[in-house]
């Protein structure tokens, strides 16, 4: 872990195993809590002397630092995850474009008022000025998914924003989160704007950084129950009022109405359900096809599926590598294997080797089955068949979350019918679910969020407080 810009070492560590090979590939600190409340009374106190120019000059040089040791970052994510070289190259290159896109956000955040404001201040009236200005600290709080990516949706906002955070990666993936930080330390970040606390077990060292009364603000990225905590937590401690952005799970549906073009359907089906393993919150769990179309369409998906290439995460031929757990993955065969013996047809997959899971694809999948009514965090593809757009917009429905959507058809008026009847935080018309920009808001409702919004640009103005002063004539 780093502490005030120091890598930080404890009388107890933990081991990181990697999902595949089953062997250690680091250890990190279990952080006492006179460590925790260091970190936080460090980050709390420091007063950041980087100006918004000196800000986006770390900004752009951290892209440059994760250019450079781009090999480097997806192997230690490998490592730590078990997701493909493919996927973890990739993570890195989303992670340099969220740091030069947050430089542009940490270049004009310190002007960063709306007209609105500007034109209430009438030549009669009081002369207004609205200022804006870093929170004194923020906690982040990440999973293991994408070990890279979910940290640098917080962190880089927050060096736009000039906050300080404590940051708390997940305890199974923490080694890339304190390779970022020194990196970021060598790319000119002052050393209390970032303190990175590990350990375990993980709710023991939350429940302290989130009930501490120094934090303005808690980010966090995960399951609902463990969001749910973070908030009563926060209640309890008398921090109930002060900023919580969760970004909790999803379980999102893919509509595929009788005009789309099929192979196109089934291209954005496999990459919604099979990328970074199908561990991702925006993920597909259900594929909702109009009965009339069913049939090619899922001899068509279970063709290309077959064409996938699972294993060895090292292999830069692999298209898919392990879950984060064996027991993760053990939960994703019961959960397929309770939709089989309740209807569902195997069309391929269901195979599981440790924490390595085939892609797998089912037909005729019951709403009601746990594999598509909670959030199955892996590499599955759950038809559910339906007679027309209507019924296929009411099972979507039948569910809590409200992340994502997405809808294949050649129609607008379909596109926006289904969008607006789904209520979900983004939507994409014959995209992914999880297709979006750094620059769009991110965030979901009901058990997806709060409805509070992530994205680079929202993520950094709420990391910042705004108070106005009227001058007055005399």
């Amino acid at each position: 872990m780093i502490i005030d810009g120091k890598l930080t070492h404890s009388d107890k560590r933990f081991d990181i195993i990697n999902p595949y090979t089953k062997e250690k590939v680091g250890s990190a600190p279990i952080a006492s809590s006179q460590q925790i409340k260091k970190a936080l009374e460090f980050s709390y106190q420091s007063k950041p002397k980087l100006t918004s120019k000196e800000r986006v000059i770390v900004l752009k040089n951290i892209a440059n630092k994760l250019r450079e040791n781009k090999k480097e970052l997806s192997e230690l994510i490998t490592h730590e995850s078990g997701l493909c070289l493919k996927d973890t190259l990739h993570e890195v290159d989303r992670a340099i474009d969220v740091a030069l896109f947050s430089s542009i956000v940490a270049e004009n955040i310190e002007n960063d008022i709306t007209s609105e404001y500007i034109l209430s201040s009438q030549k009669d009236k009081p002369k207004l000025k609205v200022i804006t200005e870093p929170l004194d600290l923020v906690v982040g709080i990440t999973p293991f998914n994408h070990p890279l990516n979910q940290v640098v949706h917080k962190v880089f906002p927050a060096i736009a924003a000039g906050t300080c955070m404590v940051l708390k990666p997940s305890e199974k993936t923490p080694l890339t989160a304190i390779k970022l930080g020194g990196l970021l330390l060598e790319a000119g970040l002052e050393k209390n704007m970032l303190n990175i606390i590990t350990g375990i077990p993980a709710e023991d060292i939350v429940d302290m950084m989130v009930s501490s009364v120094l934090v303005d603000k808690v980010t966090f990225t995960g399951g609902l129950d463990a969001g749910l905590s973070i908030l009563n937590k926060m209640v309890d401690s008398g921090n109930g009022l002060k900023k919580y952005i969760p970004e909790l799970g999803g379980c999102s549906s893919l509509i595929i109405h009788n005009d789309a073009n099929i192979p196109n359907a089934v291209e954005v089906a496999i990459a919604g359900c099979f990328k970074n393993s199908g561990q991702r919150c925006t993920a597909i769990r259900r594929v909702i096809v109009i009965e009339s179309i069913a049939d090619e369409f899922v001899d068509m998906i279970t063709q290309k599926t077959k064409e996938i290439k699972y294993g060895n995460p090292y292999d830069i031929e692999m298209d898919m590598g392990t879950v984060i757990t064996e027991d993760a993955a053990k939960i994703i065969e019961k959960r397929v294997n309770d939709a089989i013996c309740d209807g569902a047809d195997l069309k391929i997959g269901n195979f599981r080797n440790g924490a390595l899971y085939s892609p797998t694809v089912l037909d005729k999948v019951k709403i009601t089955s746990d594999l598509v009514s909670k959030e199955t965090f892996g590499p599955v593809c759950s038809v559910i068949r339906t007679k027309d757009i209507d019924g296929a917009i009411k099972l979507a429905n039948l569910t809590n979350y409200r992340l994502a959507g997405a809808v294949m058809t050649k129609s607008r008026g379909i596109a926006e019918k289904v969008s607006n009847s789904l209520i979900v935080g983004q939507f994409n018309w014959n995209g992914i679910p999880g297709y979006r920009t750094e620059a769009a808001p991110f965030g979901g409702f009901k058990d997806s969020g709060n409805g509070e919004k992530e994205g680079v640009i929202l993520m950094a103005r709420s990391m910042r407080r705004m108070r106005t002063f009227y001058e007055h004539r005399m």
